[in-house]
């Protein structure tokens, strides 16, 4: 009972929640040489949880204070609006970006440069954002996200009885990983996937992404193999940094088979979806996550079931 009791919880508070999927398909024309200061560190702060992990970030030398999401599956990007009158971003005369938001709409802009990012003591230099158009329906608490191409020069445990989140240079800074085992994953530069078996031979790699607040998304064409029959039809916002649109959508109440752990998951479409994601509510059904980008590995709690 205990391992259903985990699993649900998330899905059941997941279910009316609004979409922020600030998801790329892929990162073109953006420099990436972002460095982090001091070479060792481990921090701890609080998180709030709003749609996604938001947390306070300070820049340049004014220690302009920014709020962003962590997102495993894009690069870092701003609202146009923060950065006009910011004196540590500067507009790269070189590059721009032109790609696709996860709803495969089109978004394209310039790219800029923080050159100093600061997080509790961890300093990121050189940090480049996609400075993202305004938008009138753009009402997210956050001013954009710091994604991939920072998070991967630290290892990041996301505790969540505690709310809280630990960021450290080296994986000896946990001592909880010993009581942990490995969810296979493979990281690139741009992504983090996971294999994920639906069944009847069906097996999707997926990518992980913390700007996803809900269980698992896939393609509408993705769920003809699908095993469930289960499945109800709902309301609601599919927002990414495009815009936003109301969607109806279909969610499964199904079991998947990762490895060889079998998880209770909520399995969600609409007709705007074009990437296969795992969101953060997966995540939410153990006390935390480490990921380790360093050695490029995730380890979850042994499981309980």
């Amino acid at each position: 009972m205990k391992f259903f009791h985990k699993t649900f919880r998330p899905i059941i508070t997941i279910m009316c929640a609004m979409f922020l999927a600030i998801t790329f398909n892929c990162c073109v024309n953006a420099p990436s040489h972002v460095e982090v200061y001091p070479r060792h560190f481990k921090i701890r702060t609080p998180f709030i949880l709003d749609r996604g992990i938001m947390i306070n970030t300070y820049w340049g030398n004014a220690r302009e204070h920014h709020v962003l999401y962590l997102d495993s599956h894009s690069p870092s990007w701003v609202k146009r609006s923060i950065i006009q009158y910011n004196r540590s971003f500067t507009k790269s005369k070189k590059f721009g970006f032109k790609t696709s938001t996860a709803d495969g709409s089109a978004v394209q802009g310039d790219v800029g440069i923080c050159d100093s990012l600061f997080f509790e003591g961890i300093t990121f230099k050189n940090v480049p954002f996609y400075v993202m158009p305004d938008t009138s329906k753009d009402n997210t608490p956050g001013n954009g996200a710091l994604g991939i191409d920072a998070m991967s020069k630290a290892i990041w445990k996301i505790d969540f009885t505690r709310s809280e989140l630990t960021c450290a240079s080296g994986i000896d800074s946990f001592k909880e990983v010993t009581q942990t085992e490995i969810l296979p994953a493979t990281f690139s530069r741009q992504s983090i996937t996971v294999n994920v078996d639906f069944g009847h031979d069906n097996v999707k790699p997926m990518a992980i992404d913390l700007g996803y607040d809900g269980d698992m998304l896939l393609p509408g064409r993705d769920l003809d193999n699908t095993r469930s029959t289960k499945k109800f039809v709902w309301s609601g916002k599919f927002k990414t940094p495009a815009g936003e649109r109301n969607v109806s959508n279909v969610s499964f109440l199904d079991t998947v088979r990762i490895n060889r752990n079998w998880f209770f998951a909520e399995i969600s479409t609409n007709e705007t979806v074009s990437e296969r994601l795992i969101g953060l509510a997966f995540f939410r059904r153990f006390d935390f996550v480490i990921f380790d980008f360093v050695n490029k590995r995730i380890y979850l709690p042994k499981k309980i079931w």
